[in-house]
């Protein structure tokens, strides 16, 4: 296939996606597709038009070579995939969810203030640790190989969990509580600055983009469409920002500059070269590297457990497992993309069952959030859609399953404990509804038994008193 036709079958998807989402509200195949262009056309095109160059790194030994014509072919790949999990999350989505929670902002805003002490704590908390650990990683006393660091700055990650429910607090406070109101502003953003940083990009994503989703949960699709793009634009300058300042060079520059290099750097596509990781993975299996057949899968499982206790745990990325990073100072490793991760589980074939079992759990996931009536709909939609762009990127699976689960397990554990409260709820009024339903009978039982003066509440006189 080239890339012509590539181009011309992604313009088909984006109007499919387009009217996805005007007629449903809908942005996953939206994503799904700009996506597929920033990382994969963008970036073929960067390259052929001579802005920027594929991917050269310094591994310890020289097994990758990309060329124009491997790039068209992993271009094909991406773009199957891109297409192939696009279809089957409409088609799964034909038929949505009939089944709903009792639940509306009322219930929300009282069980809110029920745990607002516990998110504050927690908040204050991870607040701390959060500040404490950007410290740490950036001493140059810091190393990778720290016992427990890597823990640590899991650990760490909640801070952008809390950050999207003390937003929720904020948002139902009351508005004559206008002091209330700004010290609350102001926690948050000291949080969020917190977060903003060139080595955890990725966390100041994770609530940003599931902030932008509850603020704009209850507009209209103009609405909503304003704030994606004007949203979509900040966080995108903010992301390249923060790549920028990897290099020393840009250290110390003014905003407009900062934007400047930020613009470039997008022209460049160099955050977006998932398609010389899919080249490098291409190269990778099966030549050098058995088929996965699952395998990577299955090491989400394996993460949690400590090397201390298993040394030999396989270790995540191809990178890594070729040993291609002994004896450099750090890990080096170009994200595939999922798609390049599911060629790896087995090459072609295993990209579409993969894109088709993804989708179904997708669907699941946004399904489950219809289910509210409250703004809690729209944290779980934001939460998903946010987890999805790591995911879209790929690299190690693993990990970054890891990262998704630390980053949310506050929101994770507040929704088992409200959703434990809205079943108590429909207990209450399942319970009251059979007791109004029985009362019925039970009077006119009584009233049947009754002697008939007292059944029709009239007066009882003696014989005598009554012929007088």
């Amino acid at each position: 296939m080239n890339v012509e036709l590539i181009q011309f079958f992604t313009i088909i998807l984006f109007v499919i996606g387009i009217l996805q989402y005007l007629n449903k509200s809908d942005e996953f195949v939206l994503l799904l597709v700009v996506f597929f262009y920033l990382t994969g056309i963008a970036r073929y095109n960067a390259v052929i038009s001579g802005k920027a160059n594929w991917v050269d790194v310094a591994y310890a030994r020289e097994i990758f070579f990309l060329t124009d014509d491997l790039a068209i072919e992993a271009l094909g790949y991406f773009f199957m995939g891109t297409a192939v999990l696009s279809i089957s999350y409409l088609l799964l989505n034909l038929h949505k969810p009939k089944y709903k929670l009792i639940d509306d902002n009322k219930i929300l805003r009282e069980f809110l203030k029920s745990k607002q002490k516990l998110i504050i704590w927690l908040y204050i908390f991870f607040l701390i640790v959060n500040g404490y650990s950007n410290r740490v990683m950036g001493s140059v006393h810091y190393s990778q190989q720290s016992v427990g660091v890597g823990y640590f700055f899991l650990f760490k990650l909640a801070i952008g969990g809390l950050i999207l429910l003390f937003f929720m607090l904020f948002k139902n406070l009351p508005k004559n509580k206008r002091f209330l109101r700004f010290v609350y502003l102001v926690a948050m953003i000291l949080a969020a600055s917190s977060t903003y940083n060139m080595t955890s990009r990725f966390q100041f994503l994770s609530w940003m983009i599931a902030l932008i989703f509850i603020i704009v949960g209850r507009s209209n699709i103009i609405t909503k469409s304003i704030f994606y793009a004007a949203g979509g634009i900040v966080v995108l300058i903010l992301f390249l920002i923060a790549g920028n300042k990897r290099t020393m060079m840009f250290a110390n520059l003014t905003t407009e500059q900062e934007i400047e290099y930020a613009k470039e750097r997008f022209a460049m596509a160099e955050d977006q070269n998932m398609l010389d990781g899919f080249m490098m993975v291409m190269q990778a299996y099966p030549e050098y590297l058995d088929f996965g057949y699952g395998s990577e899968h299955f090491e989400i499982l394996l993460r949690p457990i400590p090397r201390a206790i298993w040394p030999d745990k396989p270790v995540g990325g191809y990178a890594n497992k070729l040993g291609l990073n002994e004896g450099l100072p750090g890990t080096v490793g170009i994200s595939q993309s999922i798609y390049g991760t599911f060629y790896g589980e087995g090459g072609p074939i295993a990209i579409v069952i993969f894109c088709i079992i993804y989708a179904f759990i997708f669907t699941k996931l946004f399904n489950t959030t219809l289910k509210y009536g409250s703004d809690m709909r729209h944290l779980l939609h934001g939460i998903i859609f946010a987890s999805a762009v790591p995911i879209l990127r790929g690299g190690d699976l693993p990990g970054i399953v890891a990262f998704i689960g630390m980053s949310y397990w506050p929101v994770f554990i507040f929704l088992y404990l409200y959703k434990k409260h809205l079943k108590h709820l429909a207990r209450k009024e399942k319970i009251k509804e059979t007791n109004e339903k029985s009362k019925q009978p039970t009077i006119n039982a009584k009233l049947d038994n009754m002697p008939t003066q007292y059944a029709l509440n009239q007066p009882h006189y003696p014989d005598a008193i009554q012929q007088k």
